[in-house]
């Protein structure tokens, strides 16, 4: 079973990851050279000349950051809650546009590639979050 300081010190971590996520998308060498002024009238921006991020964006990442945090700070029960709500949350998200990407004829590389990150870091929080528990699935007898 995952300790209660590696669940912390995960949800911390994962807190400080999707702080950083949001604020890369406001320097401009990160987000293909477009201006603050830029961004906002386009509405979106390319993180690191990969993936577009528009507010939606901003404030999912920005919104897990600040409850992983809260999270981190309260106990190792809570950061396991929000490792598993935001876990399956990313995957969901990870999965609809994998979908949707298949179904668009986009291509597969590029359809992998883009929800890649989403789809390892669901796995990593989900992974912290379960690690160990529930019982072994035992066969009928």
């Amino acid at each position: 079973m995952t300790s209660d300081r590696t669940l912390r010190w995960s949800a911390f971590g994962f807190a400080l990851f999707f702080a950083l996520v949001v604020a890369l998308g406001y320097i401009p060498r990160f987000n293909g050279g477009m201006s603050h002024v830029e961004m906002s009238q386009a509405g979106e921006h390319s993180m690191l000349g990969l993936y577009m991020i528009g507010a939606a964006d901003d404030v999912t990442h920005g919104l897990s950051a600040l409850v992983l945090l809260v999270a981190a700070l309260s106990s190792a029960r809570a950061s396991r809650l929000a490792l598993t709500a935001f876990g399956w949350y990313y995957a969901f998200d990870a999965a609809i546009y994998l979908v949707t990407g298949f179904i668009q004829h986009h291509g597969f590389g590029s359809t992998i590639l883009l929800n890649l990150p989403h789809v390892i870091i669901s796995a990593i929080m989900l992974g912290l979050a379960y690690r160990g528990r529930g019982e072994p699935v035992r066969a009928m007898a």
